[in-house]
């Protein structure tokens, strides 16, 4: 009796089943070696060593270049305007725990950058990682030919809302900013009022408050309400003066209130939360997961806007925006970045589930395009993925090199009406 007569009916089946899931030919010799010529071939990643690291300080900008011996560069923004020469100095600090290392070990090079070292913390700190960090995923993505979006997990979203800024210096002048910005498709404006005083190194709590509202009417009649307004306080008013604030700017709707109370005691928040039923952000000057904890474990605010060059990087903003997720608190990252900046911020925000927008400073008009480029294009609102490898940009080392490192810019020495020193 052949075997094919003593097979079962179940068997059969079974062996049928088999050939229609796996096809005919792998059932019947189809080696495993010729299924995977079939297959698409996986890139190789060299193995690759960190052989150089330099800092770039060109226009406003403070840059990172890594350079691999597999001919491999990354770039990565370090900038911070109102400290450049400390993270610089940091850089140095910190350049003998990235020689000879592998760059795609990201986050035992950010565990060494900040752990390793006695002293930890602070915006020289914070800013120094981000741009080390932001330069390993930028390698990371040139190796294997990929946006880092797809490295950090993919899209979580297809495009990013963004929101851009207007200013003035009387609350007409910045109504017709809006006006312009609305035109052209941008669903969310931030502004604050101030800058005639700001001119003079003048601040008063009440003159402020008063200004502010003038320029939240004159721009939510500007522009309608389909469009956001945040309304930025910049961490000048005493607890009292937020309240105050809250009060009169609630017929106006805006979408939060930004940084209403200074940043260094995140518990001062808690009477404000109290106090008020608008929508509250804090985070710009949060430099680390730690510096965010407090804040988001006792849901403080509404939206936290940690910056991808002040905060560690990339791989911190995903931490912090995981933390934030527990408690459902949606980021709104601050970016006031040039084309580098601004094209980390995007990758993050594109692989995050728990972002609202992101601050989009090119929207008001390019900054020093000719060393990096592009920017995300925007459309009707929302900024597009980046496609190309890595962070997607080009850097011109050359371009960079003629542009001399200005000033850092002045910040108003703000006075009140008895001399005292009031915050900027």
């Amino acid at each position: 009796m052949s075997k094919i007569a003593n097979t079962s009916p179940a068997k059969m089946n079974r062996r049928g089943m088999i050939r229609n899931l796996l096809g005919t030919g792998a059932v019947l010799g189809a080696s495993p070696l010729a299924l995977a010529k079939e297959r698409p071939p996986v890139p190789a990643v060299p193995n690759m060593k960190i052989i150089k690291m330099d800092t770039i300080m060109t226009g406003r900008d403070v840059y990172v270049r890594l350079e691999t011996d597999a001919g491999i560069v990354g770039y990565g923004d370090a900038t911070n305007h109102f400290l450049p020469f400390s993270v610089e100095g940091m850089l140095k600090d910190l350049e003998p725990f990235i020689i000879g290392e592998d760059p795609q070990r990201i986050e035992y090079l950010w565990q060494t950058c900040f752990r390793r070292r006695f002293q930890r913390g602070g915006p020289s700190t914070g800013s120094a990682i981000a741009g080390i960090d932001q330069a390993l995923w930028d390698i990371k993505g040139k190796a294997v030919g990929l946006p880092v979006y797809q490295l950090l997990g993919g899209l979580a979203r297809t495009k990013v809302r963004v929101y851009g800024h207007v200013s003035g210096m009387t609350a007409e002048e910045a109504a017709n900013n809006a006006r312009e910005r609305a035109s052209r498709g941008i669903t969310a404006i931030r502004f604050r009022a101030f800058h005639s005083h700001d001119a003079n190194d003048f601040h008063d709590h009440k003159a402020a408050v008063y200004q502010q509202i003038e320029y939240l009417e004159a721009i939510r009649e500007a522009v309608g309400d389909e469009v956001d307004l945040i309304l930025e306080v910049h961490g000048r008013y005493d607890p009292v003066w937020a309240i105050k604030l809250f009060e009169l700017a609630k017929p106006f709707r805006p979408f939060f209130v930004e940084d209403p109370i200074r940043h260094e005691n995140p518990e001062a928040l808690k009477w404000l939360r109290e106090h008020t039923d608008l929508p509250l952000a804090i985070g710009e000057r949060y430099h680390d997961k730690w510096d965010c904890r407090e804040t988001i474990e006792n849901q403080y605010v509404n939206y936290l806007r940690p910056d991808v060059n002040h905060c560690g990087g990339i791989t911190e903003m995903k931490k912090i925006a995981a933390m934030a997720e527990v408690y459902y608190i949606d980021l709104v990252p601050h970016n006031n970045a040039g084309p580098l900046g601004s094209a980390a911020t995007l990758h993050a925000a594109l692989s995050i589930p728990n972002i609202a927008l992101i601050e989009a400073p090119w929207v008001n008009g390019p900054r020093n395009p000719e060393v990096v480029s592009p920017f995300p294009t925007v459309e009707n609102g929302f900024a597009l993925p980046l496609e190309g490898p890595g962070l997607g940009v080009s850097f011109d080392e050359i371009a960079a090199a003629r542009i001399p490192f200005g000033e850092v810019p002045n910040q108003p020495r703000l006075n009140a009406k008895d001399g005292s020193v009031r915050d900027f």
